[in-house]
């Protein structure tokens, strides 16, 4: 199934995806269900991430950031 078959919750899901720029990763399909139209669909591939784990680099911590202000 492709995006344009989801329901709307799961349109919802993929254009904030697109949108914050996240990506899936994993080795095995990823399967997204939505409880409230009851429709299932494999995660689009425009979705899912092709990098190794290794190949990952998380962003360096910003300096002052709301976790820093949490802290005692």
């Amino acid at each position: 199934m492709n995006s344009a078959m989801a329901c709307i919750h799961l349109q919802q899901l993929y254009d904030l995806c697109r949108e914050h720029e996240i990506k899936l990763g994993g080795s095995d399909l990823i399967h997204f269900v939505c409880e409230q139209c009851g429709k299932q669909e494999v995660c689009p591939s425009m979705l899912i991430d092709h990098h190794e784990p290794a190949d990952i680099v998380p962003p360096l911590a910003r300096a002052g950031s709301a976790d820093d202000a949490m802290r005692p």
